[in-house]
């Protein structure tokens, strides 16, 4: 295998188009009142691939092989969600209090949900033993992203909002694990691939 993983040009577009942009959209939407902490791109980055290290050490028979998309997605999730890459400068009146307590982690899970999206897509239009229009039927079923449990199957609040304080409260507590967050990805794909 001659590919190093992780990957930093892969890591560069991830943060260029997906990252970074995600950011921006949250610093328009709360105008001014966010900043980037100093060094955010790099902190993100290490962090993700001393995870994803730690997972092909201890998870993986071979450690040079490359981690499946759950994993991959969870080690980002977990890395921005740690890193806490945006803080609030100012407070503002206008603004849902909430959002303060797990922004971060509202980018996390919108950077996982989107990485997995573009991996299982990818896996699809590659696996050569599935038909044209099967490979057709089957991405359609990720069109609109990953599908979260309706708001009727979950006892209080928003699953999403549920799902956002999990990862805060498992990072703040150090109980965060790669394993446990690649799972709730493999499921949250195994609803979308059987909800539509």
């Amino acid at each position: 295998m001659t590919e190093i993983h992780p990957d930093r040009e892969s890591y560069e577009k991830i943060w260029n188009d997906l990252i970074n942009k995600e950011i921006r959209n949250y610093q328009e939407k709360y105008l001014e009142c966010i900043q980037l902490i100093p060094n955010a791109k790099e902190e993100i980055w290490e962090k993700y691939s001393s995870l994803n290290k730690y997972c092909k050490m201890n998870y993986m028979k071979s450690p040079e092989g490359k981690i499946d998309r759950h994993k991959v997605a969870a080690c980002y999730l977990i890395a921005i969600s740690s890193v806490k890459p945006m803080r609030f400068v100012e407070e503002n009146q206008n603004f849902d209090k909430s959002i303060y307590f797990v922004l971060n982690e509202r980018l996390s899970i919108t950077v996982a949900f989107s990485l997995l999206r573009a991996f299982i897509i990818a896996a699809i239009y590659d696996n050569e033993k599935v038909e044209e229009d099967e490979k057709n039927a089957l991405v359609a079923k990720f069109e609109d992203g990953i599908l979260i449990p309706d708001k009727n199957l979950v006892n209080h609040g928003l699953y999403i909002d549920n799902f956002a304080s999990e990862i805060h409260y498992a990072v703040s507590e150090g109980n965060i694990n790669i394993l446990s967050i690649a799972h709730e990805l493999f499921l949250l794909e195994v609803i979308t691939r059987i909800g539509k």
